[in-house]
């Protein structure tokens, strides 16, 4: 039997090595030494609570491979309900069901359990002889300092599985997309930057594809979040499943996805989009419903095209808007893409100057009665003069606005504008009769409060002076939200106006519960109503309805007395056109028509 100090000793020497990777292996030879057993492990407790994983296990002389063992009917069983456990001997008719213990020939057993710091159960250390064990009496107090040890060394590496762990999550959360499981766009911005940096050292080229799915958002609106991650899933596994050596493929957010490809040509290109485009071919099922879903595709070749990352990924990215508006769906970047994007954004900067600084301007065009000839209103229209680009088109301005989240702005500025002016010619004593139109576009129309807001910024005007145009195909985004804004305008005196009648297609159902008053005949079919019988059955039919419900009626676009005459034998009440009357200033207007 060792000496005290020897065995303190050779304990003190196996410690030594806490913190090092060999800590465990390193312990378990010096208890063997120390106690002369045949048979020493220090097992870890999984996170099932039953099973043991043996982290270092020294047996007959030699350090064996990790393994691990059911708790149940074990003497480990009872070392982790006690702080020291003894079988001196028989241990296979205290635990004849116990496999390892047969195998090893043990017949001795004495084990401790090992705690983190803060008393945390985690696994247990365990000496076994192949004789009956007949320990020191400083045997309990060496085990208790092993086991001191081992449980904080334990508890360290513990830790640092769960950080390492925390770190890969954390990392998958930053570089890789959870609904599709492929890289992100930052991912992706990494990859390309290493790719176009190797593809420059080597001479070589770079295609890149940018892909936006057609209709995605639409069916995610109307079917639900989780049925769209569902299909984005599934796409994903389409194109992953197209990918060739040398190409890279991710999904940058939404329903846009990039495909990399290395070493490449145009014409490969070409192919590549092809592969990838008819992956879509097949309709996706999820659930009970199928869905058709294609792609729009824009790409760009480095260095052809761009000489870095940034550059290359832009054009990309400028090309699919132009496939977007593309029969084709595709479009390979060109330099006049580039200066069409310069002149673009020279205008919305323009734009956003004229608009924030009141460069813009309202003209008034006249509205007639029919029946009595006599002035009944006007639409206010907006006019900008710039004076670098001249005179900009609204058709141009209009849209630009919508784009760059300017629509809501503007729409409040026309508002408070033609209130100025109502109070103009008020104070010229020259009362405006009727009612002043303004346009209401569909983005305003997506505020569920737009009624509320229009009551606040008209408060300086009598709401029978004024009143509102809804496109047809605006109101029908969210006929239920328009219904409500509707009546709830309607309710505070102003007037209603359904623009482009018989361009869209409302149902005559929401027509009826629309709380508007005017119906506008889109001048598209007033201008052909003499030549074309069909539009003018479509313009007698829109007179007769809208006076089936009691509305009024105001023709756009009237240009020839004759167009006038047919649209009053039809029955029409209102007209607006070229043939009446300009659009014009504010001065202008007052001058001939007030």
């Amino acid at each position: 039997m060792m000496a005290p100090e020897d065995a303190f000793r050779l304990l003190a020497d196996g410690l030594g090595k806490a913190g090092t990777p060999q800590a465990f292996e390193h312990l378990v030879e010096r208890i063997a030494s120390i106690f002369d057993g045949d048979h020493v492990l220090i097992g870890k407790v999984m996170s099932d609570g039953k099973t043991i994983l043996t982290v270092a296990f020294w047996s007959q002389g030699s350090l064996q491979p990790a393994a691990t063992y059911e708790l149940a009917g074990t003497p480990c069983e009872h070392v982790l309900n006690d702080e020291i456990c003894q079988f001196p001997d028989s241990l296979h008719e205290h635990f004849p069901d116990d496999e390892m213990l047969r195998e090893l020939g043990a017949e001795g057993y004495v084990g401790v359990p090992l705690r983190a710091p803060n008393g945390q159960l985690l696994g247990l250390l365990a000496l076994m002889s192949n004789r009956p064990l007949s320990l020191a009496a400083y045997a309990p107090e060496v085990l208790r300092i092993a086991a001191t040890q081992a449980g904080a060394e334990m508890a360290r590496r513990i830790a640092e599985e769960t950080r390492r762990s925390s770190d890969q999550h954390i990392e998958q959360l930053i570089s890789w997309d959870s609904v599709t499981g492929l890289p992100n766009r930052r991912h992706f911005m990494e990859r390309l930057q290493e790719a176009c940096d190797q593809a420059q050292l080597q001479g070589k080229s770079l295609g890149l594809l940018y892909l936006d799915l057609q209709r995605f958002r639409q069916i995610n609106d109307t079917q639900g979040h989780e049925r769209g991650d569902l299909l984005l899933a599934e796409i994903a596994g389409r194109f992953g499943a197209q990918t060739e050596p040398g190409e890279f493929v991710a999904r940058l957010g939404g329903d846009e996805f990039m495909v990399l490809l290395t070493n490449t040509r145009p014409a490969a290109m070409a192919h590549a989009i092809e592969r990838y485009r008819n992956s879509l071919s097949p309709p996706i099922q999820i659930a009970d419903r199928s869905f058709s879903i294609s792609a729009s595709v824009g790409a760009a070749l480095f260095p052809r095209d761009a000489d870095n990352a940034q550059s290359l990924f832009q054009h990309a990215s400028i090309a699919l808007n132009h496939a977007k508006r593309d029969d084709s769906r595709t479009r390979f970047f060109n330099t006049n893409m580039a200066d069409e994007l310069h002149q673009r954004e020279f205008l919305q900067l323009r734009f956003f100057e004229a608009l924030n600084q009141g460069r813009l301007a309202l003209h008034y065009q006249p509205q007639f009665c029919l029946k009595s000839g006599k002035l009944s209103g006007a639409e206010a229209l907006c006019r900008w003069h710039d004076g670098v680009l001249g005179h900009v088109s609204p058709g141009t301005f209009i849209p630009l606005a919508e784009e760059q989240g300017l629509i809501r702005q503007l729409g409040d500025w026309v508002l408070d504008e033609a209130c100025n002016q109502l109070h103009a010619w008020d104070a010229q004593n020259k009362p405006f009769p009727g009612r002043l139109c303004v346009n209401v576009s569909a983005q305003q129309m997506d505020d569920p409060r737009l009624a509320e807001h229009v009551q606040r910024l008209a408060t300086r005007v009598a709401p029978g002076r004024l009143g509102l145009e809804l496109t047809e195909s605006g109101l029908m985004r969210t006929p239920e939200q328009t219904v409500r804004i509707t009546r709830a305008l309607h309710d505070a005196g102003f007037g209603l106006a359904i623009d482009d009648f018989g361009t869209g297609y409302s149902s005559l159902t929401y027509l009826k519960r629309f709380a508007a008053d005017t119906l506008k005949i889109d001048m598209s079919f007033v201008q052909d109503m003499l030549k074309s019988s069909h539009d003018h059955a479509i313009v007698a039919t829109i007179i007769a309805m809208a006076e089936t419900l009691g509305m009024q009626t105001v023709a756009e676009g009237v240009e020839e007395a004759e167009q006038a005459e047919a649209l009053r034998e039809l029955g029409c009440t209102g007209v607006q056109g070229f043939y009446y009357g300009r659009p014009v200033d504010g001065k202008t207007f007052a001058d001939l028509w007030l």
